[in-house]
Order: C-alpha cells, then structure tokens, then sequence
C-alpha cells in the first residue's frame, strides 16, 4: 500500500484539522513539511505535531519537499495561486479547503489547470463521510420517503462559508444530478468585511437537471433550526419525498418519518466526529485506482460553486440564470453585487 509524502500550507485552525486527518492516516500518509506565513504561529504549530520541515514559503517548500499531495488551508484568495504552484511542481493532487475559489473564473482555471496536468483535486467538503449524513443518505436512497420532490438547504453561516457544503449535499441526495437552472436574491453587504467576502443573505431556487426543486437559504435570514449560540452547527438539509422526509442538522442530528416508521418519528444523534480524516483517506484510495473517484473532486465542487454564483448573478441581473453559466463572466459577479447591494433601497 503505497503511503504518500505529504505537505501542508496553512497553520490555523483549519491547517490544524488538515495536520490531524493526515496524521490520523499513517498508513497512507506522512505529514514532511508544513508552511506559513506567520513565523511565530509556524514554529508553534510544527512543534504541536512533530514536524522538523518549516517554511514560510511555499514555492520554496514544494521545490525542495517534492511531495506526492499537496494540502493547504489558507484564505480563499490564495486559492488559485496555491494550485498554480502545486501543478507546477508536479504533485500527484491537491486537498484544499472551500471554497474553492473568489470567482467563478478562477475556480473553472482550477479546473482546467487539474485537469491538464492530471492532477486529483478535491475540495473539503467532508460532512457526507459521518455515519449521520450516510444515515440521511439511505434513508434517501432507499425510497423510504418515497420520490423526491424538493430539498430544502439552510445556514446561518454564509455562502461561501458553508453554501458549498450544502449544494455538493444536496447533488449528492439527489442522486448526483446537478442545476439546470437558478433564481436568486441578496441581502445586505456587511459580510464584504470579512476574510469569505459575499452577501449577508443569499436565497435562491435551484431546478435539477431531474425536476426536483432545489431551495437554499444561507446567512443572516436563514430559519433557526438551533438555538441563537449554536451559530457553526445552525446547518441543515431536509428532503421531501411522496411518502416522508429526512431532516438533518449538523448539531442536532436527523429526523425522519418514512414509509415504514409510520407517525413514529425516527431520530438519530448528531456526530461531533470530525470526518477530514476520512475524506483524506478517500483521496488516497483515488490515488491509488483511478477508478474510485474522490466524491469531492474539483469538477463536482465547480458545479456546486457554480449555482451560489449563479443565484449572485440572478439576483445581480434580475433573472433566471441557466447552468452552465457560460461564458464564464471575467468580471468577478459577488465584488459587482456588492456594489449593487450597497445601493439597494436608492431610486
């Protein structure tokens, strides 16, 4: 079993998460090198894990580390320059965070520049790995809530914060299909501020390309599933079929009412674990037959970052947007909505 030399860029909170599903994974994974750009949290955080390798420079890491994977967990606005490097230094894949990109036009050259080099790129979205969303899954699949007409997706936590996770959830519920088209609106600029540049609020509808009718709400006016304190974990996906539906909240755990459970209501706890160790492994096994292809790969994420800025552009132009967006807008849409939304209200 081949084990993977692997590097990491990105010391903080999720730098750390990454160090500790690569470390969880001895077996196909050794931890050689870490980066950032912080000296005093670089040589804090290689002492907590062990590792002898620091840099804070990443051209200068892969050029004399020459690793197998590539992992990084930094701003979304080093997204792009990140993978140029790994492709250029000819590493076997990329692990990154999401989202996966500022623009949709950066995010399609990530896309292309994996797909040319041949390089395995996945994004992290890796709630779909814990026992909870594989539960939701099955109970999905199964045709216990019989044919799924919609799903309904919310978070308190922005679009791109955590509306990349739900969109890859809710493909994956619907048995891969992907939009056929979006309508969407924004609310408020506030969230410019922050280091996950967007909207306060995004709503939209999303027609699979199946007819199932998609819903999403992510942001300051999303429902409250949880109570007010429990801001990280107010996530949630609910599917609704012919004979039942599946609700699941990040920290709450599911419920369902299906065929079979009759007025019972069934439950599950939620699942604390985290699950990157897992969405590492897969990458690994990817790796190793390129037929067990990564559920996260860049192709897949591109799509599902593609119905978020979709519904910015909707709500941007006043419109249905059809998916593929194509061509792809140069001109990067949340900065003009932004702008837009700043004059919202004025005549």
């Amino acid at each position: 079993m081949t084990i993977y030399n692997t590097v990491l860029v990105g010391c903080g909170f999720r730098g750390e998460m990454h160090a500790r599903a690569i470390l969880a994974n001895p077996q196909r994974f050794t931890l050689t090198a870490v980066c950032d750009v912080d000296a005093e949290r670089l040589t804090q955080f290689a002492a907590a894990f062990d590792i002898a390798n620091t840099y804070t420079d990443a051209d200068a890491m892969l050029a004399a580390e020459r690793p197998d994977v590539l992992c990084f967990a930094t701003m979304p606005d080093m997204r792009l320059p990140l993978v140029e490097l790994g492709v250029n230094h000819g590493v076997k894949a990329i692990a990154f965070e999401k989202p996966m990109a500022l623009s949709l036009h950066e995010a399609k050259h990530i896309v292309e520049l994996c797909d040319r080099a041949g390089v395995l790129g996945i994004v992290c979205h890796q709630w779909r790995h814990s026992p909870l969303w594989q539960k939701t899954y099955e109970i999905v699949r199964s045709g216990e809530i019989g044919e799924v007409h919609t799903i309904h997706a919310s978070s308190r936590p922005s679009i791109l914060r955590v509306g990349t996770h739900l969109i890859d959830y809710m493909f994956w519920l619907n048995g891969g299909h992907r939009g056929a088209w979006v309508l969407g609106q924004a609310h408020g600029a506030d969230a410019y501020h922050e280091d996950h540049p967007c909207p306060d609020h995004v709503s939209g509808l999303i027609e699979f390309t199946n007819g199932v009718r998609g819903v999403l709400d992510c942001g300051t006016l999303a429902p409250h599933l949880m109570d007010d304190d429990n801001f990280w974990e107010d996530c949630g996906i609910t599917v609704y079929g012919t004979h039942g539906y599946v609700r699941t909240v990040l920290g709450t755990g599911l419920q369902a009412m299906t065929r079979t459970s009759g007025p019972t209501l069934l439950t599950e706890p939620p699942d604390p674990a985290p699950q990157e160790p897992a969405h590492l492994l897969t990458l690994a096994n990817w790796l190793d037959d390129p037929e067990q292809v990564h559920p996260s790969h860049v192709e897949v994420s591109y799509a599902g970052f593609e119905v978020l800025i979709g519904m910015a552009l909707s709500s941007l132009q006043r419109r249905k947007v059809e998916l593929p967006i194509e061509p792809v807008p140069l001109l990067p849409v949340l900065p003009r909505l932004k702008d837009a939304l700043l004059h919202a209200g004025t005549l």
